[in-house]
């Protein structure tokens, strides 16, 4: 009689598989082992025979994902064309991104939960990957084939909008992993503007940051504590309890001010949606051009950003877990925040200003970008919010490479 035992290997491998879709899905406090075993149609007993913990599952998710690992192994050697570089590096990873969504949502978006030691183990594999595309971008600059951009928020920018697509491509949409990575090849190479030669000017400084202001009344205690705990912890592994020590009041005082942690997230979310349309809305200028209109609008992006880093890490990663209504309420906002970009792009494509790209592709591209800047950028580093914006807009419009495109 034929067994239905699965090899070991590929017995681990759908564990694995499994636990990824859930925590993607539902998020890791959220996910149970029995949510797992029964998932991969197998008996906790055998669950644990694989997998101790629920934390071990997750550091194997994260440490057998092989997306980065097989981009460096498969980019050539220095070749002594940084821009040959680029292209191979843009085309791997964009085939990377759409390959492995699932595991890149889980990789961003439940690193938060594992321990020191793992953590290290996972950034020191991300470091060495960019390392390599700092080190593609320095080699260009020296060499006179890139221009002078600071390497280091330049490659961060490019990965980061790439790897962004994991939130929003889809195998069946109306462009391929090759026309993608043609696309972002294109962009990043030569920018989106008809005539690279932009003139940007000053933005003004970014806004006092809120979130180092001391909050004013209870109910605005409970909303900074929300905000804090759902960026650090997640939303799952937040209880009202902790709320109410963070906050420094009673767990009934939560429920009286807030409601409960649903209604506490969607709040925070919509706050921070509208804060930012306020901010976006007030930027461009109607008589100016729409990439001097972008300029302003990206410093507003930025700015705001870099006084809203716990809210953003909300909605970056814990929208997904509001529901129904809820969930629907706050996508429109979303939808209206993204607006005034695709608006923008919309109007430079119609005036001739920049080259015919899908809207769509670049408003998800440049989103893509400042969103990623989240994860990263911090206000103390050595660029202002300011100056990033300008790196951002100069490589968006007109591309890294010195050398002029040829059509």
């Amino acid at each position: 009689m034929a067994s239905n035992r699965k090899p070991a290997d590929e017995r681990r491998a759908e564990i694995l598989r499994c636990a990824t879709r859930l925590f993607a899905d539902h998020g890791f406090d959220a996910t149970t082992m029995d949510d797992v075993a029964r998932a991969a149609k197998i008996t906790k007993r055998t669950l644990y025979r694989y997998m101790s913990t629920k934390d071990e599952l997750l550091f194997e998710i994260h440490d057998s994902f092989a997306g980065y690992a097989s981009v460096l192994d498969n980019l050539p050697p220095d070749s002594g064309d940084p821009a040959v570089e680029l292209t191979e590096l843009i085309r791997l990873h964009v085939a990377m991104v759409a390959d492995h969504t699932t595991e890149i949502s889980v990789f961003f978006e439940e690193r938060k939960h594992l321990d020191g030691a793992h953590a290290r183990r996972i950034e020191e594999r991300r470091d060495a990957y960019e390392r390599r595309a700092v080190g593609i971008i320095e080699r260009g600059v020296t060499s006179g084939a890139f221009h002078d951009l600071p390497a280091r928020a330049v490659a961060q920018a490019i990965l980061g909008a790439m790897t962004e697509m994991y939130r929003w491509y889809s195998p069946g949409g109306t462009m391929s992993v090759d026309r993608l990575a043609a696309a972002n090849t294109r962009l990043f190479l030569y920018g989106a503007a008809a005539d690279r030669d932009i003139d940007l000017r000053p933005c003004g400084p970014p806004p006092a940051r809120t979130e180092d202001a001391e909050p004013q009344g209870a109910r605005e205690r409970v909303r900074r504590a929300a905000t804090t705990s759902f960026a650090s912890r997640g939303f799952h592994a937040t209880s009202m309890r902790d709320l109410a020590e963070v906050a420094n009041v009673t767990k009934g005082a939560v429920m009286y001010h807030a409601g409960y942690k649903n209604d506490l997230l969607e709040e925070v979310i919509g706050a921070t949606f509208r804060g930012g349309i306020d901010v976006l809305a007030s930027a461009p200028r109607p008589s100016e051009r729409a990439i001097t209109s972008m300029h302003r609008l990206v410093c507003a992006h930025l700015g705001f950003l870099s006084t809203h880093v716990d809210a953003i890490a909300v909605v970056n990663d814990n929208m997904r877990y509001l529901d129904g209504e809820a969930f629907r309420r706050v996508d429109r906002l979303r939808d209206q925040w993204l607006g005034h970009y695709s608006d923008l792009l919309s109007k430079g494509i119609a005036n001739g200003e920049l080259a015919a790209f899908d809207v769509g592709f670049l408003t998800r591209t440049l989103v893509g970008m400042l969103n990623s800047a989240a994860r990263w950028y911090r206000p103390a580093g050595p660029l202002t919010p300011e100056q990033l914006a300008t790196v951002f807009v100069r490589l968006f419009f007109s591309g890294i490479s010195a050398a002029p495109l040829t059509r």
